[in-house]
């Protein structure tokens, strides 16, 4: 990737994430606990066991997909008819402060064997995390333009961005002990690829006395680490990075490791109940190779001649939004300096307590509950669930949810699997109707995969 291409995308990604995200949450596979036979649960506590007897082997990319994404407004309040969009509408829908927290993952390689009262699992997978807010006024200067702006000294507000990738190497051990109890453990290591940390960057606005020019002011600084080198020339204040990718970027890269540990228990006081406990994800990541401090240290400066409008395309000295923040990405490294960071950062991973329990009325029909609290960088997410599970054939099974989501939001869930001899397929959703409909969804969640079963006698 070229230069000039590097440090445009990068600067409009960010601009364009803090303005379409708005309050985003995240949950991950919990809701695979309502369906029975699916190994995959283990992912959310170490001590579910497999239970299909054989040999389990994900399919990679489909093993074990999930995205989620929640708003405090629908997406189509900026999108209509295909790409269309409006700020106004956007603006008008938001609330003062913007909230932005989501997930992603994708299995690259995930196994499970059972061997007597031991299950083992082995996985490979990419996981990413995105958080952060802004003030609703930045959103009005990319709306309106430079134009109205002369001759106001404004502060539009603050902006904080996280976006973490990383990749997850997992060993999994449960054993059985007793007909009652079941315990797990699932050390992993955390290969950090990509980071970027932006903590309170200030936007104002000023107009310079004599009133020639306007300065967009971007006060803070951020942090990055990835495959990029800085190049800098300091005759024109010029800082920026360039692609510095070598295999070890993609696959592992143990010069910014972390560690993580997973610990759950299942108990069974009867025939007819059961109950799970699990932490997830206890961890941490050390970054130092190839990370960067970066700092905001001038302002943006529109000349009154050059000024635009943004907000009537109709009219005079129109500019579209994305063509001005385009140029603001081209302006971005005459912004900045770059420095490489001097010692090494550590970061927790997003830590998970889940509690479930489960009622067997019968073979076919299962009543339950699970509650999920998860805690990143001092920001709290509850998610509680009740479930009903029915088995309609031996190999097809279903399951309905209401899942209250912060005590403020509660959805209808819905998910699937079916089981034969040698595949087995399955799919979870905490909220069918955004599936469904997910422009004018506040909140959408997708869990499924594809899995192989090998007979190992």
């Amino acid at each position: 990737m070229a230069l000039g291409e590097i440090k445009t995308t990068g600067f409009v990604l960010i601009f364009a994430w803090l303005t379409f995200s708005f309050n985003v949450s995240a949950q991950e596979s919990v809701s695979l606990y309502f369906l029975p036979g699916v190994t995959q649960a283990s992912l959310e506590n170490p001590a579910i066991q497999n239970q299909t007897r054989k040999l389990v082997v994900g399919i990679p990319v489909l093993s074990g997909a999930y995205g989620n994404w929640d708003a405090n407004i629908q997406l189509n309040s900026l999108f209509s008819d295909g790409f269309s969009y409006s700020l106004q509408r956007f603006y008008d829908a938001l609330g003062e402060r913007g909230n932005v927290r989501a997930s992603a993952g994708m299995s690259m390689f995930y196994a499970s064997l059972q061997h007597k009262d031991y299950s083992f699992t082995f996985s490979v997978s990419e996981r990413a995390l995105m958080k952060g807010n802004f003030d609703r006024e930045i959103v009005r200067f990319v709306r309106d333009g430079t134009l109205n702006f002369f001759g106001v000294n404004e502060n539009l507000g603050n902006a904080s961005f996280m976006a973490t990738q990383y990749r997850e190497l997992a060993l999994g051990i449960s054993k059985q002990v007793g007909e009652k109890l079941d315990v797990g453990f699932r050390p992993k290591i955390l290969f950090g690829k990509i980071h970027f940390e932006m903590d309170e960057v200030n936007l104002s606005v000023e107009t310079e006395p004599g009133g020639e020019y306007l300065l967009l002011k971007p006060e803070g600084s951020f942090k990055l680490t990835g495959p990029f080198y800085p190049k800098q020339d300091s005759a024109i204040h010029f800082s920026a990075f360039a692609a510095d990718a070598s295999p070890g970027d993609y696959f592992f890269q143990p010069r910014n490791l972390g560690f993580a540990l997973d610990l759950g228990v299942v108990y069974r006081p009867n025939a007819f109940s059961e109950w799970s406990l699990s932490l997830i994800d206890a961890g941490f990541i050390g970054r130092k190779y190839k990370t960067f401090n970066v700092d905001f240290v001038r302002p943006a400066r529109y000349s009154k001649y050059n000024a635009y409008q943004s907000n009537n395309p109709g009219g005079d000295n129109y500019k579209e939004p994305r063509e001005a923040l385009k140029e603001f990405g081209d302006t971005a490294s005459f912004l900045i300096t770059i420095n490489e960071a001097a010692k090494r950062t550590f970061t927790a991973v997003p830590v998970k307590i889940n509690v479930a329990g489960k009622y067997h009325f019968s073979e076919k029909t299962t009543i339950g509950f699970s509650n999920q609290f998860k805690y990143y960088q001092q920001d709290p997410l509850n998610m509680f669930s009740a479930f009903l599970a029915k088995s309609f054939h031996p190999k097809f099974g279903m399951y309905g949810s209401l899942t209250l989501l912060n005590t403020s939001n509660i959805f209808p869930g819905l998910g699937a699997s079916y089981t034969n001899n040698w595949f087995q397929l399955y799919f979870t959703s905490n909220n069918i109707l955004g599936i469904v409909q997910p422009g004018s969804s506040k909140h959408l969640n997708l869990y499924f995969g594809v899995n192989f079963l090998f007979d190992t006698q």
